[in-house]
């Protein structure tokens, strides 16, 4: 059993809602920072998914050198992308910084959360 992308999307999905209706209720925060930190996450990981399929088919069938360039360009572009977005953000918005991060980490607990899941279905032995 490997960990599954996708679940580890929806997790962070639901992390996020979750996460941005408690702090809502309990005023601990700013909850559209941090659903907006979950988002830009969300989005990163997805284009991230999008990238690193293209270089995989393309190492499968190494006479296909221009998806390896192109994924390489994507990947520069994206970073680029997101860097630019990030700071243009934080310049417009009035974002609030701990609350914004809080939302971004939401992606780490989901891979750590899938993973541990994986694991444990491994030592109990299912496949």
């Amino acid at each position: 059993m490997t960990v599954d992308l996708t679940r580890i999307g929806k997790l962070h999905v639901g992390l996020v809602i979750a996460a941005g209706a408690m702090v809502a209720a309990t005023q601990w925060g700013e909850p559209g920072s941090l659903i907006l930190g979950g988002a830009v996450m969300g989005a990163n990981f997805w284009l991230l998914h999008i990238i690193i399929s293209a270089l995989c088919r393309s190492a499968a069938h190494p006479d296909r050198q221009p998806q390896v360039t192109l994924g390489m360009v994507g990947m520069c572009l994206k970073l680029a992308l997101f860097l630019g977005l990030l700071a243009a953000l934080f310049m417009r918005l009035p974002i609030e910084g701990m609350s914004f991060a809080a939302g971004v980490t939401l992606l780490l607990v989901a891979c750590v959360i899938e993973a541990a899941r994986v694991e444990r279905m491994r030592l109990k032995g299912v496949a």
